[in-house]
C-alpha cells in the first residue's frame, strides 16, 4: 500500500511540474523554412546580453545567412520585468551594430507599445502561413504576454501552448518577471525550461583567445568589439543567453571552447 501510495504521490509530483513548467508535448524541431525566432533581451542590469547578442547574430548568419535573419528574426531590447528601472542605455549601440544589415532591433524600453505592435505584426504574418514562433526569451516575459494575449485576440482558435514555444534558462529571469506574466506564459504558451547555460557559456576573467578571435572576425568583428567595450572580456566572455538559441535550434548544448570552434575559427 505504501508502494502504491509512493507511485501516486510521484504521479501528481511529475504533473504539477509539467503543470508550472510547460506542456507535457514534446515541441517539434525547428523549422528554418517556415518559424520564426523573437530575439528577447532584457539589457537591465547584467551586460552580459551584449555579449548575447553578437553569439547570436555570429550564429545565424553562418548557418542561414543574413537574408535569411531579416526574414525569420526580430531582436527586442528593453524585454524587461521587475528589473526595468535598471536597463541600461548604453546597451543600445551594441543592439545596432550587432543586427544591423539585416533585421535591425525593436527598443521596447522607447516604445514599448510600438515593440508590442511590431511582434504582434511579425508573429501573426508568420502563425497564419503555418510556421511557429519560437521565443529567445533571453529577459523577463512582460512583453511575451502582451503579445501573446493580443494574438490570440487577432486569430481565433490559437493554439498557443503547440505554436508559440518560449524557451528560457535562467531563474533569476523568471523572478524577475511579473509574476502575473510568468504565470500567463507558463498556462498559455509552450514554456520550455532548460538547463542554465551560465555554466557552459560563461568564464570569468575572460578568454584571451576567444576575444581575439571574435573582434578580429571578418564578419561580425565589429559587434564582437562593440560587445566587450560595453561589457568588459577582462571581466568575463558571457554569452549565456544564447544557450537558449542553440536548443531551439536543436543544436543541443554548446561551450565556449565549442563555440570557438564552430563559429570564429577561421577554416582552410
Amino acid at each position: 500500500m505504501l508502494h502504491r501510495r509512493t507511485l501516486l504521490l510521484g504521479a501528481v509530483e511529475a504533473l504539477t511540474f509539467c503543470t508550472l513548467v510547460g506542456p507535457a508535448h514534446a515541441a517539434r524541431p525547428f523549422d528554418k523554412d517556415r518559424d520564426f525566432i523573437s530575439l528577447h533581451f532584457d539589457h537591465a542590469a547584467d551586460r552580459d546580453d551584449g555579449h548575447s547578442a553578437a553569439a547570436d547574430r555570429t550564429v545565424l548568419e553562418t548557418l542561414y545567412g543574413r537574408q535569411w535573419i531579416a526574414q525569420h528574426c526580430a531582436a527586442v531590447s528593453g524585454a524587461y520585468g521587475l528589473n526595468k528601472p535598471t536597463f541600461n542605455t548604453k546597451s543600445d549601440r551594441v543592439m545596432e551594430i550587432a543586427f544591423e544589415g539585416c533585421c535591425g532591433w525593436i527598443s521596447a524600453h522607447r516604445d514599448w507599445k510600438g515593440a508590442v505592435d511590431t511582434l504582434v505584426s511579425r508573429w501573426k504574418a508568420t502563425l497564419l502561413k503555418g510556421g511557429d514562433v519560437w521565443i529567445k526569451e533571453g529577459g523577463q516575459s512582460d512583453i511575451t504576454m502582451e503579445v501573446v494575449q493580443r494574438l490570440k485576440k487577432e486569430i481565433p482558435g490559437l493554439d498557443a501552448r503547440m505554436r508559440i514555444h518560449l524557451v528560457q534558462h535562467g531563474k533569476w529571469n523568471e523572478d524577475q518577471t511579473t509574476p502575473v506574466a510568468l504565470a500567463y506564459v507558463k498556462a498559455e504558451v509552450d514554456y520550455i525550461r532548460i538547463r542554465d547555460a551560465n555554466r557552459l557559456l560563461n568564464k570569468r576573467g575572460g578568454d584571451p583567445e576567444f576575444v581575439k578571435l571574435a573582434t578580429t572576425h571578418p564578419v561580425f568583428g565589429p559587434a564582437w568589439k562593440a560587445a566587450f567595450e560595453y561589457y568588459p572580456s577582462e571581466i568575463r566572455v558571457d554569452f549565456s543567453d544564447t544557450g537558449e538559441l542553440f536548443h531551439i535550434l536543436g543544436l543541443g548544448e554548446v561551450d565556449i571552447a565549442e563555440f570557438q570552434k564552430r563559429y570564429l575559427t577561421p577554416r582552410g
